[in-house]
């Protein structure tokens, strides 16, 4: 078994759909404040900016996704501009070429995909400074999205994946990623389930390392994703996570949680998601 056979989503999908829930699931005037935030954020050129109000390809991933979560069609139509007709896009590292390739597969369905070996090359070559296990969710969330001859690498991520067993302090973030890597090669994850237990912060969401003492949106949306989709019983975690994502909602986007005030569309992509696993949850 080399993916789960009862959902061949794209990943990228599934995390679509999550936020989606997140989003249904709050009334119609928070709907209306997020939709204008989202529509805040999108640059002239068709992308989405950063927190310095600068065009990037990293927030436009996260900008697309929204635009698919909560259907804004007239967002994608530009982004779509600024992704698909212009011949060369310059990318800083390896983590912005991931974002443009997902973004471009996520506009157009019918993008020729790559070679699955070839991304795994270019993620190895170029991603020497990343974490292994994030390294595997980066290669499967891309080939899963947009690669060809995708069985022969998920039989290897297999092997590697049964040996690998992580460093001792890593973020929450990573054993998250291991999780879900794992999950995409049918490997049991109960330990790392236990492992991931620790970054629970006592009073609601995940911590981003377990000497840490708060919680906050990354690691908390991120953690939840990888345990639901691991089948994970949520139940009860969910009223202090809950508790820790109404707290962080301010004026149509979700905070970080760490005590910064700053708004982004990355933070408000992982409020939605967190909140979309634990709807789905309760709906069991």
């Amino acid at each position: 078994m080399l993916r789960n056979s009862k959902n061949t989503t794209p990943v990228y999908l599934q995390l679509v759909s999550y936020v989606r829930a997140g989003f249904l699931a709050l009334d119609k005037d928070v709907q209306n404040e997020i939709k204008s935030f989202i529509e805040s954020q999108q640059h002239k050129n068709g992308a989405f900016i950063d927190r310095a109000g600068k065009p990037d390809l990293y927030y436009s991933l996260f900008g697309l996704w929204l635009s698919l979560a909560t259907e804004k069609h007239q967002e994608l139509s530009a982004l779509k501009g600024f992704a698909l007709e212009k011949n060369e896009i310059e990318h800083n590292s390896l983590i912005e070429e991931l974002a443009l390739e997902l973004i471009k597969t996520g506009l157009n369905s019918k993008k020729e995909k790559q070679s699955s070996i070839s991304i795994v090359r270019t993620i190895l070559k170029k991603g020497r400074t990343i974490d292994m296990s994030y390294q595997f969710f980066l290669i499967a969330l891309v080939i899963d999205a947009g690669g060809k001859h995708k069985g022969m690498v998920y039989f290897f991520a297999r092997i590697w994946l049964f040996f690998y067993k992580g460093h001792n302090n890593i973020p929450c973030s990573l054993v998250s990623a291991l999780i879900f890597a794992r999950k995409m090669v049918g490997l049991n994850s109960n330990k790392l389930h236990k492992k991931l237990d620790h970054y629970i912060f006592e009073s609601g969401g995940f911590k981003a390392f377990e000497s840490v003492n708060n919680a906050d949106g990354l690691s908390t949306g991120v953690a939840l994703f990888a345990l639901k989709e691991s089948n994970y019983d949520l139940r009860f975690i969910i009223p202090g996570c809950l508790n820790f994502v109404q707290n962080n909602y301010s004026g149509g986007a979700f905070l970080s949680g760490d005590g910064d005030e700053t708004k982004d569309l990355e933070y408000t992509f992982y409020g939605l998601l967190a909140l979309g696993n634990m709807v789905n949850e309760e709906e069991r």
